[in-house]
């Protein structure tokens, strides 16, 4: 019998009860369906590739999925990108003409947008940094992806504050502060 283990932290229990509190019960749906397929869509592949799934963190950094097994780095670059697919095909199969599927269709589509930008702890990230380490090597490409990802997180504070001051906008720079405060000290971790 394969057991996996379950990390609630309090914080996304906290999250959880502001995106109830914030949209109701029918918001819930909206936001979980497109994180569960999305996550479900790496899990899936994980296996494919042979994976042991060792346990799910759920917290504000994100939906950890601890994965034990020898994974080659185009493996870790197919395990990474099955989650935005999935999203991808999530909001491809929501456009139904029913309200609320198709609000969760077009979060799915921002959640797989955001998840592909090539920062870490982001999918996006993680696959930059397997094909960095595939073309220059483990401590080269680690050490591009970090270079590169300072500087789009650079960038993104700047756009977000731009938006926040000009137009009232605070979405970005909340998302750029989310990924500041998550940058992941040990990049090269079998986890998505």
């Amino acid at each position: 019998m394969i057991r996996t283990k379950l990390n609630l932290s309090l914080l996304a229990v906290f999250l959880l009860y502001c995106i109830y509190y914030n949209g109701g019960l029918i918001l819930l749906p909206i936001v979980f369906l497109p994180v569960l397929v999305h996550e479900l869509s790496h899990v899936l592949a994980l296996r494919l590739l042979g994976q042991r799934i060792t346990g799910f963190t759920p917290d504000a950094g994100g939906f950890c999925i601890q994965y034990e097994g020898n994974c080659a780095p185009r493996g870790h670059i197919a395990a990474a990108l099955a989650g935005p697919l999935g999203g991808a095909l999530y909001a491809l199969l929501g456009l139904t003409g029913i309200d609320w599927l198709e609000k969760s269709a077009v979060f799915s589509l921002l959640l797989t947008g955001f998840n592909l930008l090539p920062l870490l702890p982001l999918d996006g990230g993680r696959i930059f940094l397997w094909l960095c380490v595939l073309r220059l090597g483990e401590k080269s490409g680690e050490k591009l992806c970090r270079s590169v990802g300072s500087i789009l997180l650079f960038l993104l504070l700047v756009g977000g504050l731009t938006l926040a001051v000009w137009k009232k906008s605070t979405a970005v720079l909340a998302a750029a502060v989310w990924l500041l405060l998550f940058q992941d000290e040990d990049v090269m971790k079998e986890r998505q």
